[in-house]
């Protein structure tokens, strides 16, 4: 059985309102059951208090953040209302690609992926880059 993993439709660089910029190089996989798959996330000039996000989309939904990190990539926050967070993992590679990692892909990981920064270093949470569309 093979399952479509995708992660973006348009490959492009978005700069934001600091000067970040988020990349995801890949269009679109697609895997074999309990097979694993990567996807990359570019992310330049993060600050401490930026911090990368992993997001699924299936189509017809809304959004919903599967974890984030922080900049060094050595704390991981899964969202605990996504019921398939476990099996997503993130490694910071070559200093500012975050790659998220499904261990054993499953149908219901089938989806849209994106990556986004937030900086956190204000009241309110300021967005550094865009959800690649």
């Amino acid at each position: 059985m093979y399952i479509d993993v995708c992660a973006v439709l348009f490959s492009v660089i978005v700069v934001g309102v600091l000067g970040q910029t988020v990349e995801q190089p890949k269009l679109s996989w697609t895997k074999q059951n309990n097979k694993r798959a990567f996807i990359s996330c570019k992310v330049t000039q993060l600050s401490n208090n930026n911090y990368v996000h992993w997001y699924q989309q299936k189509d017809g939904e809304a959004l919903k953040r599967i974890l984030y990190v922080n900049k060094d990539g050595r704390s991981t926050v899964r969202n605990s209302d996504f019921s398939e967070a476990n099996d997503f993992t993130v490694q910071l590679q070559n200093e500012n690609d975050y790659v998220l990692r499904v261990h054993a892909v499953k149908p219901s990981h089938s989806g849209v992926y994106y990556c986004a920064c937030w900086d956190t270093s204000s009241h309110s949470e300021t967005n550094c880059s865009h959800p690649l569309q």
